[in-house]
């Protein structure tokens, strides 16, 4: 079925061995502008999982470029010593490397210090708040060959090509946009003074390598955004540039970093459908001579094969189904289903870290980005008897990687079925994937031998009967309800509670926000869609503080779009039979809310530590995880049940 995955293709002079490509994404994998070990062992294990193609992150070509500390810096010849034998060690492994070259322009961070942001006008970016200041002409030109100074270290280096990146409105997209480009020299003005930024770039690279190294060009299809660029557009610009230049590829995306709106598309929450770029990348591939990429939330094998087939394109990304997986390929050339680690589009592993200056993660696979530390699969030489109580996803994963080393593992979960808080919002169409990363691991559960006994609560004096060499307790937390004052005559509810329940929602709902969590937008959207009018009362800043921005965008979005009222700032002072009292956490002013009949709270979790007091008095050696340990996320609960089996 997924035969055309596999197929060898060609981007320009260099031949892939498949049409499978993890796309240029941000690591913080990198040290004084240059990359790590971390960040080679990242991305080989890509190589070796089967990727055809994995294209480097965003290379800053010029100083000015830098978006923060962790950007890689390739306006030096250090970058060609750092990627010689890594990119000799990605070849060896059968698939091919390339690099973004990248400018941001206006979009860019600040650091210590702010030096101006350079861009082609001076329009202001509304997302990042910036004022650039336009490059000079001269300026222009010293940037051009800052462009093709960088792509010939990357050939020295070793690396079978560039791809300069007009995606998401950074630089070269801010000369070609008439909207940001406002110039009255030879850059600006007319179509083909607009794209000679970009088509001189392209020219200047070819002029200084060889005809083996490939040139493309990343660029959003359209903006998505109400000021962006509609793909009606953008199409014209593409083909000027295509046919001034004839760029060996031109990979397609959505999206612009410079809008709340557009910038969702970057790394697109699970709400969002690979179809974005599917009729603009069957156009593009139409319209152009050199091959084309196509990605954007393409996470499953099937969803790649049927890109490639309704668009013509050569090549697609499956960028974080392979942070998820990175054996994703090689599992699927086996037909090894069910052991393939859903990418689950929560962002918070990826982006999100990111976004708050950390090194990539993957939520749910606790190796992505410590493939240096973690590469060892090898049994135990002194396997031993493992009890871990609680089957939801600390529980689940503890199990199964204590097995896979080939530890004895027993499993016991008090309820009927597997999953813990996780399945209140497994089947959620916001949350992506969850339900296939819970079948995942229970088909690795029986892969290696794990006794599973459901409904089966366990009691301290239950482990002499187990008598395990260690006991992994996971039992997680229930929902924290507040301290105040709460009528018997109101329905309330925690959030799981709510999303468990069959018919929770009678017709006025308010949902208590303590921090700003996703469990709070997920309650609202389903009291929503089942007729209720909500309001969401949250002592954060806005609801969905906690939540990584772009999914914070698309769910705060289809709340508006729902007239859900909310209300930041405050929080529940009580709950009484007619009314509902509101406290400003600022002033302490109380307000009132009448005709309320449910109460939802989502205010985190609350862990009973009595049965790890008790265990701790016995021979046992007891390791506590996730929210039995204490309430957090679920990126603590998987990342400490993976550390605390590899370490049995």
């Amino acid at each position: 079925m997924n035969d055309a995955l596999f197929q060898s293709t060609e981007l320009g002079p260099v031949q892939l061995p498949n049409r499978i490509m993890s796309s240029g994404h941000q690591t913080t994998l990198v040290r004084d502008h240059l990359p790590t070990d971390d960040f080679s062992a990242y991305h080989l294990a890509r190589a070796k999982g089967g990727a055809g193609l994995v294209v480097l992150e965003a290379h800053a070509v010029h100083e000015s470029g830098l978006l923060n500390d962790h950007t890689i810096d390739a306006s030096t010849d250090a970058i060609v010593d750092a990627h010689k034998p890594f990119t000799e060690a990605m070849h060896n492994a059968d698939t091919r490397v390339m690099v973004q070259l990248f400018h941001g322009g206006r979009e860019r961070y600040a650091g210590e210090y702010a030096p101006p942001a350079l861009s082609a006008s001076d329009k202001p970016t509304d997302r990042l708040h910036v004022i650039p200041r336009p490059l000079e002409t001269a300026e222009v030109y010293e940037m051009i060959d800052a462009f093709a100074d960088a792509a010939t270290r990357m050939e020295q280096a070793g690396l079978d090509g560039v791809e300069v990146v007009g995606s998401h409105t950074y630089l070269p997209a801010q000369f070609w946009s008439p909207n940001v480009n406002e110039r009255d020299d030879e850059f600006g003005g007319s179509l083909e003074d607009r794209c000679r930024f970009t088509t001189e770039i392209v020219e200047r690279i070819r002029k200084r390598t060889s005809d083996e190294f490939a040139v493309g060009i990343r660029l959003s299809a359209e903006e998505r955004s109400e000021e962006g660029l509609s793909f009606d557009e953008t199409l014209p610009i593409i083909e000027h540039i295509d046919d001034s230049t004839s760029p060996d590829y031109w990979s397609v995306v959505v999206g612009s970093s410079s809008t709340q709106e557009g910038c969702s598309y970057i790394v697109p929450p699970a709400t969002e459908s690979e179809a974005v770029t599917r009729s603009p990348a069957a156009v593009i591939d139409q319209a152009t001579t050199g091959s084309t990429i196509v990605t954007s939330r393409i996470n499953t094998p099937e969803k790649a094969t049927q890109m490639l087939a309704e668009t013509g394109a050569d090549v697609v990304g499956m960028t974080r189904a392979l942070i998820a997986d990175p054996e994703l390929p090689r599992k699927t050339k086996d037909d090894n289903w069910n052991d393939v680690i859903p990418c689950v589009a929560c962002n918070q592993g990826c982006i999100g870290r990111y976004q708050e200056e950390l090194p990539i993660r993957c939520t749910i696979n606790p190796i992505t980005g410590r493939e240096a530390e973690y590469s060892d699969h090898n049994p135990v030489m002194d396997p031993k008897s493992i009890l871990v109580v609680g089957g939801g996803p600390a529980g689940l994963v503890a199990a199964t990687t204590a097995a896979e080393r080939d530890h004895d593992v027993t499993l016991l979960e008090a309820a009927g079925e597997l999953g813990g808080q996780v399945t209140s919002y497994a089947d959620l169409d916001h949350r992506g994937r969850y339900q296939d990363w819970l079948e995942t691991l229970n088909a690795r559960l029986n892969k290696f031998d794990v006794t599973v006994e459901l409904n089966m609560p366990f009691a301290p004096d239950d482990v002499d009967e187990y008598n395990p060499d260690e006991l992994i307790l996971a039992t997680g937390a229930k929902g924290r309800v507040p301290e105040i004052p709460i009528s018997d005559e109101l329905a309330t509810y925690t959030a799981a509670e709510a999303l468990l329940a069959d018919e929770p929602f009678g017709e006025a709902v308010l949902v208590s926000d303590w921090d700003g969590n996703e469990a709070a937008l997920d309650v609202a959207i389903q009291a929503t869609k089942a007729g209720a009018e909500v309001e969401v009362v949250t002592s954060a800043y806005t609801p969905g503080e906690s939540v990584q921005q772009y999914i914070q965008n698309s769910l705060l979005g289809e709340l508006y779009a729902a007239d859900v009222t909310m209300t930041p700032h405050h929080q529940i002072d009580a709950v009484e039979t007619e009314e509902i009292i509101l406290q400003n956490i600022f002033n302490d002013e109380r307000t009132r809310r009448t005709g309320v009949d449910t109460v939802v709270f989502a205010h985190g979790g609350e862990t009973n530590y009595d049965m790890y007091r008790t265990l701790m008095d016995s021979d046992v050696s007891v390791h506590r995880i996730g929210d039995s340990w204490a309430p957090r996320t679920l990126d603590e609960a998987v990342w400490e049940a993976f550390k605390t089996a590899t370490e049995l």
